[in-house]
């Protein structure tokens, strides 16, 4: 078997926000957000893109899933592949634009319904956490106690899960392991033989695919390949701007020319053409 990579975007959304695999999404939501009992999510209903014009943001995005369950709950489901600015800030605005997209002219408050984010990013977020999933509450400072569970924030950095295939243990653990390393089989690992993992990891079978969807997917390949490019050179242009910013400090303040080349990694040729500026 040839798998396709679940990192890919018109993948994603084909085994997590699709009604034909909706059993996949309510496992996936259930076991990350850590749902059981009467908490656990029973149903599902996409929404369409139509639905949200106000969420397209300068690249032209659209959340990849985006559902609401049984009870009225609201879910945004992001895949994030480049490493991307102020994420998080992003994530933060979808979930507050979605709660308040609910309030129509006229309607009461009590008719807002909590909104979770789970955002799976493949990078490194918070470099200072050691585990691989932080769920974000709005919690009070000195009880801890969860009173406003309106918005919740979760996030999920690819690079922190390194779990072997002998190690998968919980749901979760097999779901984060089909996303990160299915590409690297040639058939469906024995611990996600069954359920819906099984079903997701033939939904990714290349050979079921068609033409038109195997072409939106290497489409949405070179579309994120460009994308991560493109911000590697904002980000490189952005660093030697800071550079030459401190540069320039420097030979204000009277700093040799020998130290600041030490300092800032530029050449003498460099920063005497800057003193000349």
């Amino acid at each position: 078997m040839i798998f396709l990579d679940p990192r890919n975007d018109v993948a994603f959304k084909k085994i997590f926000g699709s009604d034909e695999h909706k059993n996949i999404t309510i496992s996936f939501l259930n076991s990350i957000l850590e749902l059981t009992g009467e908490r656990a999510i029973a149903s599902v209903d996409f929404l369409n893109n139509e639905q949200l014009p106000q969420m397209i943001d300068k690249k032209d995005n659209i959340l990849d899933v985006f559902c609401i369950d049984q009870a009225g709950n609201r879910y945004i489901v992001e895949l994030q592949v480049a490493h991307v600015k102020e994420f998080g800030k992003r994530m933060v605005y979808y979930g507050a634009r979605t709660y308040s997209m609910q309030l129509g002219k006229g309607k009461s408050y009590r008719y807002l319904m909590p909104v979770i984010t789970l955002s799976v990013v493949n990078f490194i977020m918070f470099p200072e956490k050691k585990h691989y999933k932080s769920i974000h509450y709005i919690l009070d400072n000195k009880t801890h106690e969860h009173d406003l569970p309106e918005l919740t924030f979760v996030f999920v950095e690819l690079p922190k899960f390194i779990k072997k295939e002998q190690e998968l243990r919980s749901a979760e653990d097999k779901w984060f392991y089909l996303i990160k390393e299915i590409k690297k089989h040639t058939e469906i690992p024995e611990p996600l033989e069954s359920d819906e993992f099984g079903e997701a990891c033939h939904a990714l079978d290349r050979m079921s695919w068609s033409e038109q969807a195997l072409n939106a997917y290497d489409d949405a390949f070179v579309r994120a390949t460009d994308q991560e490019s493109s911000m590697e050179i904002k980000y490189e242009e952005g660093r030697n701007q800071r550079t030459i910013e401190f540069a320039l400090t420097l030979l204000k303040r009277g700093v040799s020319i020998e130290i600041i080349a030490e300092d800032t990694g530029l050449s003498i040729d460099e920063i005497k053409r800057l003193k000349k500026q």
